[in-house]
């Protein structure tokens, strides 16, 4: 049986632009299952609108929800809401991973609250290290690279069936391998500690709410 999949990518400034590109490898790897079928809210696709229409239609188990977020709202296209208390009753019995700073605090309780079997994320804003001279190519900074790869690490083991505890652990145990990576490497232009102080923030404040085995 074919699993339902679910993402938003909005793409319309500097910070939803990188986290675009931090999820176009995992876009790659569903498109290439034949078991799952994604819809892809990319750009202005995401929407209010378009998304309670796209989860009402394709009834994912597994959502997730790339952009601007506060404890109480993930956004879309434009700055669009597009999951809040008021919505989030519709994800119930679904997985959701948010890569939205701070949802998780509050809304990622709610939503358990609500039936969601899980909800991951992160509790404090989500960081990272760009390269001033690639910011209009953000697939090519090389500063930005171990934050894509911590978001690869997490976005696929929850699409292979991982489950929400076992993936958590799986991004902290590469978290902590960069760090360690970045507190040891050669830096010639000062770049390093800044890098290692933004995944240490992230390892802190990454989590989940709701069933542990909670999977795909």
């Amino acid at each position: 049986m074919v699993k339902q999949f679910l993402i938003t990518r909005p793409n319309y400034d500097k910070a939803t632009a990188y986290i675009h590109s931090f999820s176009k490898d995992i876009v790659a790897d569903a498109k290439e299952d034949a078991g799952i079928h994604i819809t892809d809210l990319e750009g202005s696709k995401a929407t209010d609108l378009g998304f309670e229409k796209a989860i009402k239609k394709s009834k994912p188990k597994l959502v997730f929800l790339n952009g601007h977020g506060d404890e109480t709202v993930v956004l879309g296209h434009n700055d669009e809401p597009i999951l809040t208390e008021r919505n989030v009753g519709l994800l119930k019995g679904k997985i959701i991973y948010a890569l939205a700073c701070e949802s998780l605090a509050k809304l990622g309780r709610i939503a358990v609250e609500k039936g969601v079997k899980a909800y991951v994320g992160y509790e404090e804003e989500f960081r990272w290290v760009v390269d001033p001279s690639r910011t209009s190519t953000p697939d090519k900074d090389k500063n930005a690279a171990p934050f894509r790869k911590v978001c690869l690490v997490l976005g696929k083991s929850l699409l292979s069936g991982v489950s929400a505890g076992k993936s958590i652990e799986l991004t902290r145990k590469e978290y902590k391998r960069l760090i360690k990576n970045y507190g040891t490497s050669a830096d010639n232009y000062g770049d390093a500690p800044l890098i290692g102080l933004a995944l240490s923030w992230n390892l802190l404040f990454l989590g989940f709410a709701g069933d542990k085995a909670a999977s795909f």
